[in-house]
């Protein structure tokens, strides 16, 4: 079939650029007119998000409806969700049996979405180790970007000519997040910022996005798979320490942010592709050493020190790439099950509810060990004993599967909204005959308003923030 000249190219259509500023970043026309400021999503979380940070110097009510209160950020409340712009952040710490305490809290993640009908803003961060200093420079740092760029793009109208000017946006909302992180004296944070719009003359949408950190975003597209569209912020090609970010805002020496790893990147997407930003409690949960399925790939062969730690011959070695193209493959096919299980398209909702309820389960088996009610017993133990159990638990911990840490995902269906959660938005591939829409366009077959697990979690717990 002949191809339409409003088209990207199929070389084009999944590729990502990436650079350290707006200036790598191909310059592609947007269609700001066509931007539409009516916002059918704007949801924030854990608990009140972004809206409990002080808004013109006034701290906002800290009543159960203060998403409802005046304008914040740029929208009315942050309290509205969709089927197709939907966010999840939750703990998957260990409860303590006996007080019913969550190790980790508060949850130090924070999330933003706001979505129109066919453009999109998505932000999540995450604050750096534990406790409220973290907690509430993730908050501030996704209150700081959002309230930003709706200014700008909205409230003032500003006109986005090409890509390049929606990267200089978001790197500037950067700048803003982090002073708004110094003005409430917070702590380090990782940020990940998209921006989901409209192409000119044509039928395509593009993502730009800029983070810093081990945040990252990624796109699930019906034709192409799942890829990553911050790929160029970590060197798949090097061995990854996920205890180390990567780089933050907030004050590392004092005053200045740590943007080693800041980056920009894009990438084009059609109508019904669905745009994901994790933070690392999400994307490391896929990593086949963390998920115990493979070893690190070993550089150098040493006698004396191999046989200290002896590898399980049944599972592979796997270089970093290896890594990160199976992390990639195996998020992709969690969507895929669930799919295949539902017999319908995986909406924004779904997708985040399908991850989460696998991390959840993956990482159970490390919650049961911290949870063992003999653990919490009231008794004297000797210097040895207690040792002894010590030992047990970390040689324990260390079989089972999975990273326990804070966790968010944020999806937004990309697409023209028309007012129905439901609506399964076309997909048109002028150049295969095969391909079909994923959907019938009203939505009126098996689609539902709300998403039911069919297994349920491990523990209902664990989806409920603690803020």
């Amino acid at each position: 079939m002949e191809q339409r000249s409003d088209s990207l190219t199929h070389k084009h259509r999944a590729e990502v650029w990436s650079g350290q500023s707006w200036e790598d970043i191909p310059a592609k026309k947007i269609a700001s007119c066509l931007m539409s400021p009516e916002i059918f999503a704007s949801y924030t979380g854990p608990g009140k998000g972004l809206s409990v940070i002080e808004t013109e110097g006034k701290a906002l009510p800290v009543s159960d409806d203060c998403l409802n209160n005046g304008d914040i950020a740029g929208a009315k409340s942050w309290n509205v969700k969709s089927r197709k712009a939907y966010g999840i952040c939750l703990s998957l710490y260990d409860q303590n049996p006996v007080n019913g305490k969550m190790s980790g809290d508060p949850i130090a993640d924070a999330f933003g979405l706001c979505a129109r009908r066919n453009n999109a803003i998505l932000i999540v961060a995450d604050g750096v180790n534990w406790g409220e200093k973290s907690q509430l420079a993730a908050r501030a740092a996704v209150y700081g970007s959002m309230k930003f760029l709706n200014q700008k793009l909205f409230s003032e109208k500003r006109q986005l000519e090409t890509t390049q000017d929606a990267i200089k946006y978001l790197r500037q909302s950067f700048d803003v997040a982090h002073k708004t992180i110094m003005d409430k004296e917070g702590g380090l944070t990782t940020l990940c910022v998209a921006l989901v719009c409209p192409l000119q003359e044509s039928s395509d949408y593009v993502i730009c996005t800029v983070n810093v950190g081990d945040s990252f975003a990624f796109v699930f597209s019906k034709r192409w798979g799942l890829r990553e569209i911050t790929v160029g912020s970590h060197d798949i090609q090097s061995e990854r320490n996920i205890r180390d970010a990567g780089g933050a805002i907030g004050p590392v020496d004092g005053t200045n942010p740590e943007l080693h790893n800041l980056t920009c990147s894009m990438t084009f997407v059609d109508a019904g592709d669905i745009v994901i930003l994790t933070t690392d409690g999400i994307s490391d949960n896929f990593d086949p050493v963390v998920t115990k399925l493979a070893h690190p790939a070993r550089r150098h062969s040493n006698p004396e020190t191999d046989g200290a730690r002896p590898l399980d011959l049944r599972k592979p070695e796997m270089e970093p790439h290896e890594r990160h193209q199976y992390s990639v493959k195996e998020m992709e096919r969690i969507i895929h099950e669930f799919e295949l299980l539902t017999e319908i398209p995986c909406s924004a909702q779904e997708l985040c509810g399908a991850i989460v309820q696998h991390v959840c389960m993956l990482t159970d088996p490390k919650r049961k060990v911290l949870e063992n009610p003999s653990l919490f017993i009231k008794r004297k133990l000797r210097s040895k004993e207690r040792k002894r159990r010590d030992s047990e638990i970390v040689e324990k911990m260390s079989k089972c599967p999975g990273k326990l840490d804070h966790a968010t995902i944020v999806a937004y269906e990309v697409g023209v909204y028309r007012g129905e959660d439901n609506e399964n938005y076309d997909y048109e591939y002028e150049d295969d005959d095969t391909a079909s829409s994923t959907g019938n366009k009203n939505g009126d077959s098996k689609n539902n308003d709300s998403f039911e697990y069919r297994t349920p979690p491990p523990s209902p717990t664990y989806y409920e923030s603690s803020v």
